[in-house]
């Protein structure tokens, strides 16, 4: 898989993660209605999805290196808050999400070291 596409990917996964973090929240019977925990996981999908937006447009390699530390640590923390809340869709839209960040470290095509 390719940089963009790993980005891609990301950006897909973690829309798809805000989504089950929103609906967690709203809908009725989820276990975790009206709880702060689904807020807190779909704000960090969202941090998800513009960091990875960041990563298309990020040209100097420490900035990458940067925004890649960054995602990683968003990612793992999410994925365990919405472990916790059992929420399992959202769960594995962050594995999806995680296989894209691994893509992603190809780093750009053209990129020198």
């Amino acid at each position: 898989m390719s940089y963009r596409t790993g980005l891609t990917v990301m950006m897909v996964s973690a829309l798809v993660a805000l989504g089950c973090g929103l609906y967690a929240y709203f809908a009725p019977l989820t276990g975790v209605t009206g709880a702060w925990g689904p807020l807190a996981g779909a704000f960090g999908a969202f941090c998800l999805l513009l960091g990875a937006a960041l990563m298309v447009r990020a040209r100097g390699r420490g900035l990458r290196v940067f925004l890649l530390l960054l995602l990683a640590l968003g990612l793992l923390l999410t994925a365990f808050a919405t472990f916790l809340m059992h929420q399992w869709v959202m769960l594995a839209a962050l594995g999806i999400c995680a296989l894209g960040w691994i893509a992603a470290l190809s780093g750009p095509e053209g990129a020198y070291a």
